[in-house]
């Protein structure tokens, strides 16, 4: 689930085009979106992740001069993707770095909270002019999933909290943010070690 988790969250930063080469032209989806209340045709691209046996989903909508972006797995070809009214957002110009987190055209700034069909919360979090403190992700049962604390209004998150079926923490990942590499442990509900991996990434130069 935390791989699941992590390659989701890898799509919504990205507005890279992923490769269309998992059957996109055979698929028969409908796109409800939530804030409108109306079926649309936005783009959006499908990437098959093997070790996962899963077709992840971006969807990608327009508001002004933000791109909207969804990320959840594909079910089945003719499935329906309900886009929630809390969605992560770039600038729409070419190789933007302007992000924020928008609940349909509202930027996201203290409490805001978004829901599934049944009622029960999608997500929870607190924002500041659109930038994460904290988020919490839940099941469709109303079962706390994930639970994301940011570093200084950026992306890059400080702690990750994962929890089971049964309310109960299951695990936990610290992150150490560095210029040029981050480097992340996990712990058990114990708060023993048993993972450790650093994650180094390229700083693009003043030209």
């Amino acid at each position: 689930m935390k791989t699941l988790l992590k390659s989701i969250f890898l799509l919504i930063i990205s507005f890279s085009s992923f490769s269309q080469n998992s059957g996109k032209e055979n698929l028969n989806l409908v796109f409800y979106d939530d804030c409108s209340n109306e079926i649309i045709e936005p783009e959006f691209d499908v990437l098959y992740v093997s070790d996962l046996n899963y077709d992840l989903i971006t969807v990608y909508k327009k508001i002004d001069n933000w791109v909207l972006q969804y990320s959840t797995t594909l079910k089945t070809k003719n499935d329906t993707i309900k886009i929630p009214k809390i969605l992560f957002a770039g600038g729409n110009e070419l190789h933007s770095r302007r992000w924020t987190y928008l609940n349909c055209e509202k930027v996201c700034d203290g409490k805001e909270t978004d829901f599934y069909e049944n009622g029960n919360k999608r997500t929870e979090g607190t924002y500041s002019n659109g930038k994460p403190i904290e988020i919490k992700e839940y099941r469709e049962n109303g079962v706390l999933r994930a639970q994301y604390f940011y570093e200084n209004l950026t992306l890059k998150y400080k702690r990750v909290d994962y929890y089971d079926e049964n309310r109960n923490l299951e695990e936990y990942e610290i992150y150490k943010n560095k210029k040029r590499k981050t480097i992340i442990k996990t712990f058990d509900n114990n708060g023993n070690l048993t993972n450790k991996e650093t994650e180094k990434y390229y700083i693009e130069r003043n030209k």
